[in-house]
């Protein structure tokens, strides 16, 4: 079976049109539905990967898959929740920062709600590097919200929550090329979270990011990061592009190592060959090691929270650094493994 919103789609696209975001959703719909010929799919994906996508089209592509999703009440009346997802795919195979910011900012005093999935590009991926430090990656729900009432802190694994992506998961794994579903993941976290650290790996997701951001209604603050040596996370290594997501609008600053009050860090000195090494400098991070990731991690975490609260950098840095030097985050990471029943 072939979808006739499908088809018109991809004519456009192959034509080198844009959709609407009614046109993407409907499309993205009827692929999440079922019943399609492969073929079609791949078509219709390989398309807009080509053209590139847009925000409108990207915003679609959200609705339709939020429509799907499991969602995951947040609780707390409302009150600022932030996320540390990004896209991933900039090929540096660096230690995990986002999952490892997510811990030191919940340890500074704000909720997280991380999402995440395995590594789609890189060497360890959330759930991967969790899994090493003995966070069960997926426990029942009262386990989540136990998290996050008790310590601040839940991941929420997307296979779990998006149902509906299942059925193009081959799909995508054929196809040599990220795919717009790639994009779509760090803008649907379950719980809609009114803030968020986004890094991306160029300048133009950077912008579609932060333009789909902006269309988000949940979303009060946004920064979305993209380093100038690649990195898609605030970079030490030279200025960090950043783009700021507010009342539905988007305006641009430059971050550099100077901001933080942090010593230049190359890349390079973040790498690791897979969830084991990640795991084991983490621990050496919470533990209170000093030198590059502890470095990188500060920049992000200060970043993070800069995201729900502004202020400055330098300060927010020596406030992440003191729930490192303290423990804080060492005891919430054992404590988030004794609550989602993992092993240690």
């Amino acid at each position: 079976m072939v979808s006739s919103t499908l088809t018109r789609a991809i004519e456009g696209l192959e034509g080198g049109e844009s959709l609407s975001a009614d046109q993407c959703r409907d499309a993205i719909r009827a692929i999440l539905d079922g019943g399609l010929q492969d073929l079609e799919v791949e078509r219709f994906l390989a398309a807009l990967h080509r053209k590139g996508e847009t925000a409108e089209e990207l915003h679609g592509a959200v609705l339709a898959v939020r429509e799907r999703m499991i969602p995951f009440d947040p609780g707390s009346a409302g009150g600022p929740c932030l996320d540390t997802c990004g896209t991933g795919g900039d090929g540096a195979h660096t230690v995990n920062i986002s999952t490892a910011t997510a811990a030191v900012v919940a340890s500074c005093g704000v909720r997280v709600v991380k999402h995440g999935n395995r590594a789609a590009s890189g060497s360890s991926g959330s759930s991967d590097v969790l899994g090493r430090l003995g966070v069960a990656i997926d426990p029942d729900t009262p386990a989540l919200h136990r998290c996050l009432e008790e310590i601040g802190l839940v991941f929420l694994f997307a296979p779990r929550f998006h149902p509906g992506l299942r059925g193009v998961a081959e799909i995508r794994r054929r196809l040599p090329h990220r795919t717009i579903f790639n994009l779509v993941g760090p803008l649907c976290n379950p719980a809609s979270p009114t803030h968020q650290l986004m890094g991306v790996p160029s300048e133009e997701h950077a912008a579609t990011m932060a333009g789909a951001l902006a269309r988000a209604g949940h979303i009060r603050r946004a920064v979305v990061v993209h380093g100038s040596d690649g990195l898609d996370e605030v970079t030490l290594d030279g200025p960090t592009r950043v783009l700021v997501v507010e009342a539905g609008a988007v305006r641009g600053v430059s971050w550099s190592p100077e901001d933080f009050g942090l010593p230049r860090t190359p890349a390079a000195a973040l790498r690791v060959e897979g969830p084991d090494e990640s795991a084991d400098r983490l621990r050496r991070l919470f533990a209170g090691e000093g030198g590059p990731v502890r470095a990188v991690v500060l920049a992000n975490a200060a970043a993070a929270l800069w995201a729900v609260e502004g202020g400055s950098l330098v300060d927010l840095v020596a406030r992440a650094a003191a729930a490192i030097d303290s423990g804080s985050v060492a005891r919430r990471v054992g404590r988030w493994a004794e609550l989602t029943g993992g092993e240690r």
